[in-house]
Order: structure tokens, then C-alpha cells, then sequence
């Protein structure tokens, strides 16, 4: 599922994005009708980590807010985020290594600073 939508649905973004975010091993976006599907490049060993991510009974795989917002924020770099007070911060202490980026750990210790 959109990374968007996961951080959208927990009212961690409130700006609705009509793109839908995948995380692939490619980056493409792709049109079908009205609807855009953006890929996004992750490296392997994160893309193949499914620390965070749920496999719903529809077989659907959707990230936990925890892992969507650490997903978006290592893709994006700055990033606004509307509230993070509902984030679970052991959950992202937990998820972090994933990324074994320095940027990362000093991004999310900045925006729970504030």
C-alpha cells in the first residue's frame, strides 16, 4: 500500500495525495486513467526487510505507520510531517537499523526534537 496512504489513514499527513507511493526495486510511475502509481527505488536490503510491514488476509502487504514514516523519510529527505505524536518511537528506534543510514537517525532525532 501508498506510503501516503498509511501516513494519511493514521492522521500522521493530513494533504491528500492522489499518487499512489510503491516501494520497488525500480523507480517508474505509471498512468491508468485517472489513477498514477509511482515506484520508488529502495535498496534490497530494505525493500526485503518486512520488519514493519503486515501481510493483511487479502495478501495485501501494508507498512506499519512506524515503517511508512521511516520509508518516506529516508526517500524524501525533509519532510513535513502533520503530527507525530501518534508514532510509537520504540517502533521506530527498532526499525531504524533497516536503513543502517546515519541521515536517517539524525532526521528523525530532528523532527522528534521539536
Amino acid at each position: 500500500m501508498s506510503l501516503e496512504y498509511v501516513l494519511q489513514k493514521d492522521g500522521i499527513l493530513f494533504q491528500y495525495d492522489t499518487t499512489f507511493t510503491a516501494i520497488s526495486y525500480l523507480s517508474r510511475t505509471i498512468t491508468i486513467e485517472k489513477w498514477v502509481i509511482q515506484y520508488r527505488k529502495i535498496k534490497d536490503e530494505i525493500l526485503l526487510n518486512t520488519s514493519g510491514i503486515i501481510t493483511q488476509n487479502d495478501g495485501i502487504n501494508i507498512a506499519t505507520k512506524e515503517r511508512a514514516f521511516l520509508d518516506l523519510l529516508y526517500l524524501n529527505g525533509d519532510t513535513y510531517f502533520d503530527n507525530l505524536n501518534i508514532l510509537d518511537n520504540n517502533k521506530i528506534q527498532a526499525l531504524l537499523p533497516i536503513y543502517q543510514s546515519a541521515t536517517l537517525i539524525k532526521r528523525v532525532q530532528k523532527l522528534f526534537k521539536k
